[in-house]
């Protein structure tokens, strides 16, 4: 397998969990990660957005071999979080964060909508957590994606836990959907490539809420051709930061 970039990992001190830039180095070099997406944890993703972006900001800066940082920025803010986001993609921020449930607002209300426009306008990804009821469900996304066709969006754990059955069947309505494997088990993971194609699926860990030792088990007992691995495993996040 050639280059693994995971899509989807937390840095820093959460609620109930954390994460140290020396060991997510650690584990990504026992499991063969050389890259990876970092995010800012939950209370900087609710809240202090700024405080947040900063932290994962300057580890990108610190490491560019190894990490590219997603901003975020609560929609509540208005003004103030296109602002922060802006502000974050002049500090080197390679794609944006959202996830409803934890700031406060459903995945196709229009107060997302202004952000939205904002990642078309400087052509980054948005990644978006799903799965949580009733703020953040794969049907929701869709109505997203068609209304801003030009923006990538990645549907963040396929819907899991609660709506992991909707996830494809919601994808496939929209071409600027992808889906990423965190908490996925490999028919799952079949499952999306089937009915999405190979360029649409995504790696990732969703560390250190899930571990690469289940992660990178489940994408090792996913029957795949080494090409079709390395798009999962890489290439196509690559390719959506610009960078393949």
């Amino acid at each position: 397998m050639s280059f693994i970039v995971d899509c989807h990992c937390h840095v820093g001190v959460g609620h109930d969990y954390q994460q140290t830039v020396e060991k997510q180095i650690s584990e990504m070099d026992t499991f063969g990660i050389d890259r990876a997406v970092i995010c800012p944890v939950d209370r900087f993703i609710a809240v202090d957005n700024r405080e947040g972006n900063d932290y994962v900001l300057k580890i990108a800066q610190i490491h560019p071999n190894r990490f590219y940082a997603f901003a975020t920025a609560n929609p509540w803010y208005g003004e103030k979080a296109l602002s922060e986001l802006r502000r974050a993609f002049d500090q080197g921020a390679r794609g944006i964060k959202l996830h409803p449930s934890l700031q406060g607002f459903l995945l196709c209300d229009d107060l997302v909508y202004p952000i939205i426009e904002l990642a078309g306008e400087k052509k980054v990804p948005i990644y978006f957590h799903t799965g949580t009821p009733a703020f953040a469900q794969p049907m929701q996304l869709v109505e997203l994606a068609l209304r801003f066709p030009q923006v990538k969006m990645i549907m963040g754990h396929m819907g899991s836990t609660d709506f992991w059955l909707d996830a494809v069947p919601s994808a496939q309505l929209a071409t600027n959907i992808y889906v990423d494997t965190s908490w996925s088990l490999p028919d799952k993971v079949h499952r999306a490539i089937k009915g999405l194609g190979i360029d649409r699926v995504l790696f990732s860990s969703d560390s250190p809420l899930s571990s690469y030792s289940v992660e990178m088990g489940c994408r090792n007992a996913t029957i795949l051709s080494e090409e079709e691995q390395n798009r999962v495993m890489g290439k196509n996040i690559l390719r959506l930061l610009g960078e393949e």
